[in-house]
């Protein structure tokens, strides 16, 4: 993928030397910076490298210097007429939204920041009854991003299984705000229906016939509509009692089906390692897991999937991920999930294996996973006491400067907290993402926004919570 090519100069440090040296950014790839020092010495850095500090300089900088072809590039035929259709400025005055950052896209189409990581993006939008897209309403609306800032997909779920008929997702309140002439569908699949109807005559009435294709590769291959604007395709999917989807892509990614180019294990090895930080105290952690915010529905299962997947290199949607293992009305089937994730996973030459945390956790056990870049998904009862001992603790970790102490406080304080702990309520799946051996303690990540991507709990307060096992995505 092509650089950002600008004069503009920023600092950055290494974190084994300390040193600081001002450079141009060339481009960040599979956790690699290409550099170019005033000098005109070119070179490549791991991310690894360099301090947060530093991380941030380089996303802020790729998120607002656009490239010359983007300053230059040229409205489409039709994309008025489309933007209308749409009901929304989906495109911009430069024309291709391929062309943009991310984040600028986003903020046009008022999406908000979920994940901003080094090689990835997201930005979400949960709907309100009144919201639509093509004269149809979706419940989840998302732009993902990725390496140097830029787009790289549009995710919409419209009717679908989880949210029609439910409380939380305004179930068919909404056909009757968007369409107060029409009969509201009578069910869900009348609803399926319904929106796969009112996107195909939106789009047809700008871009003409639809041609049928395949999308997506083995476990994931479905038939879908497609549109052509510009070096956009509009995929349009439907799957009886599940869900109406609508996917825009570029059109070289439609045209390959969806398929993704595969990284050979040894290098993806490489990329993983580079994301473990190891702190002066003792912490380990990974870096550069996207964040994905479950929202309204409690989608915590799909939500931690889709985070571990697409850190893997499987690109994966919560919503999708979740009809197909929810109830009408919500409520997710972990067991039933991890089947279907694992053969997505499998398809993409991964695999997801099963772990007994419920009969054996302890630090040995995450650090296994975790130094070789591998997060592990945990199955646990988030309670109400387990929940205030962890932001409180994660505060005051901030300002601690003897961990020896430290250490001896929170142990004392977990054999206190245990016997608290027995409720068996608040079922729920996060992810392990660091340690520490020396305080015992564990890094903890929830799908719930920003706040939440890392706490820290002692090791046998994360057991007394610990409901059943566990699962990791690996080779």
């Amino acid at each position: 993928m092509g650089g950002i090519h600008a004069e503009e100069t920023i600092s950055i440090t290494d974190t084994a030397s300390g040193k600081s040296i001002d450079v141009i950014i060339k481009k960040v790839e599979s956790g690699v910076v290409s550099l170019e020092t005033a000098a005109g010495a070119n070179f490549d850095l791991p991310t690894s490298r360099l301090t947060p500090d530093s991380i941030e300089r380089i996303k802020a900088y790729l998120a607002s210097a656009p490239s010359n072809s983007e300053q230059a590039a040229p409205r489409m035929e039709g994309q008025s007429g489309l933007n209308e259709a749409v009901g929304h400025e989906l495109f911009g005055s430069g024309g291709s939204i391929w062309r943009e950052t991310a984040g600028q896209v986003a903020q046009r189409l008022s999406l908000r920041v979920e994940s901003e990581k080094v090689n990835s993006s997201s930005y979400r939008l949960y709907t309100k009854p009144d919201y639509q897209f093509l004269g149809a309403h979706p419940y989840c609306v998302t732009l993902y991003g990725g390496e140097n800032a830029k787009p790289e997909s549009f995710s919409l779920v419209f009717a679908n299984k989880g949210d029609f008929g439910s409380r939380l997702g305004s179930g068919e309140d909404h056909f009757k705000i968007m369409h107060p002439d029409k009969v509201p569908p009578g069910n869900l699949n009348e609803a399926i229906d319904f929106d796969a109807e009112m996107i195909s005559m939106s789009l047809s009435a700008v871009l003409g016939i639809p041609r049928e294709q395949y999308y997506g590769e083995k476990e994931d291959k479905r038939k879908v509509k497609r549109w052509d604007i510009g070096d956009h395709a509009f995929l349009l999917s439907s799957k009886e009692d599940e869900y109406t989807s609508l996917l825009i892509v570029p059109t070289p990614n439609a045209d390959a089906e969806g398929k993704i180019d595969f990284v050979v294990d040894s290098d993806f090895k490489k990329i993983q390692i580079q994301n473990v930080r190891r702190e002066d105290n003792g912490d380990v952690w990974i870096d550069n897991i996207p964040m994905v915010d479950q929202g309204p529905k409690g989608y915590c299962a799909p939500a931690t999937f889709e985070r571990a997947m697409r850190y893997m290199l499987v690109p994966a949607d919560m919503y999708l991920l979740a009809t197909a293992a929810t109830a009408p009305g919500g409520g997710t089937n972990t067991t039933k999930l991890s089947e279907d994730c694992k053969r997505i996973v499998r398809s993409k030459a991964r695999r997801i294996r099963d772990l007994e945390l419920h009969e054996d956790f302890d630090i040995k056990t995450v650090k296994d996973f975790i130094d070789t870049g591998v997060p592990v998904l945990w199955q646990m009862r988030s309670l109400g006491k387990y929940n205030d001992v962890a932001n409180q603790r994660t505060k005051e970790r901030e300002t601690v400067e003897d961990f020896t102490a430290w250490a001896s406080e929170i142990a004392e304080e977990a054999a206190e907290v245990e016997p608290q702990l027995k409720a068996d309520a608040n079922y729920h799946i996060c992810m392990v993402i660091g340690y520490n051996e020396a305080t015992n303690e564990v890094a903890v990540s929830d799908s719930w926004g920003p706040r939440y991507e890392l706490r820290w709990v002692h090791l046998d307060i994360a057991k007394a919570v610990t409901s059943r096992g566990g699962f990791v995505i690996d080779f």
